[in-house]
């Protein structure tokens, strides 16, 4: 029990008195009690020489890992600035270092915008492709014959490359951007399309668990866990968009196509935030009431007591 300085005295007093509570006691458990209280005062001493010895080891060790960790970063320092010299007695080495490196960027860009050109010729197959795709998806929808993953993965594609071309397009030319515009305008109808697809399958959900089709389940589950993927991306996106400058317009490596494409980095239209998953959870929050208010209207009738 912890006291006050101020009650110290009272409280020993009180604690003797209820040790000490009759004359007799003074002869015969004064040697007991002054046992007691040695004991006690022994424990309490190791347990604070413990505290305090664990503490000091503490401290100790937070000040080593300092020192330690002040030397680490001096060593970092020491190999940057080994590693800045080398780079820089390098670059001295090719006296028309910056001219080959311009010449770089040049081939580089180049090789890009080719690529880009090649996919841009194949853009109309591609989009027949998806189109024909969506077609076959709502003919056989009773069936459940249709694949909701591939259909969204080059309807995605699509839809992005539509964006970086008119980003692309719209750095400087307002009329190219018009015209791609223009020529891209299908792709909002699909998609469009494409939806109302989706939520026609959302709002079966429970038709096809009864009839164990939940392979389609999972694939509306993923197509929303991607698009809400990209929708947060976005976000990040315009919170950075003032600390994201790009060096190339034809940004990036990898060889150009609808599934992996050079135009991966450089600008591009601003996305839609489709709010999928916001939508999904309004409809089937929806058809849950749909159906409480359906049970209790047709098939309780019977429960008027057991529910009031």
């Amino acid at each position: 029990e912890l006291v006050s300085d101020g009650n110290a005295r009272q409280y020993a007093i009180q604690r003797l008195a209820k040790l000490l509570r009759h004359p007799d006691d003074l002869a015969y458990k004064a040697d007991d009690v002054r046992r007691k209280l040695a004991q006690e005062k022994l424990l309490i001493d190791a347990q604070l020489n413990t505290d305090v010895r664990r503490q000091f080891d503490d401290v100790q060790e937070g000040l080593e890992l300092m020192y330690a960790t002040g030397g680490q970063i001096g060593n970092v320092k020491t190999d940057m600035q080994q590693v800045d010299r080398l780079c820089t007695s390098a670059q001295s080495y090719l006296t028309n270092f910056d001219r080959i490196q311009k010449i770089s960027i040049a081939n580089r860009n180049f090789v890009r915008a080719n690529e880009f050109y090649k996919q841009f010729n194949e853009f109309h197959q591609q989009y027949t492709h998806v189109r024909a795709m969506m077609a076959d998806a709502k003919a056989n929808f009773g069936q459940g014959n249709f694949n909701l993953l591939r259909l969204h993965y080059f309807l995605y594609k699509l839809e992005d490359f539509r964006n970086r071309a008119l980003g692309f397009a719209g750095v400087n030319d307002a009329d190219a951007e018009q015209t791609l515009s223009q020529m891209f305008g299908g792709i909002d109808e699909l998609v469009q399309e494409f939806e109302a697809f989706l939520w026609h399958v959302a709002e079966g959900m429970y038709d096809l668990a009864l009839r164990n089709r939940t392979n389609i389940i999972v694939q509306l589950l993923k197509v929303v866990e991607v698009e809400e993927a990209a929708d947060r991306a976005q976000e990040r996106e315009k919170e950075g968009a003032g600390l994201a400058h790009r060096q190339s317009v034809f940004g990036g490596s990898d060889k150009l196509s609808l599934a992996s494409s050079a135009l991966s980095r450089g600008p591009r239209k601003e996305r839609r935030v489709k709010n999928y998953k916001q939508k999904l959870l309004a409809l089937i929050h929806d058809f849950i009431d749909r159906r409480v208010s359906d049970f209790f209207k047709n098939d309780a009738k019977g429960l008027g007591e057991v529910t009031e």
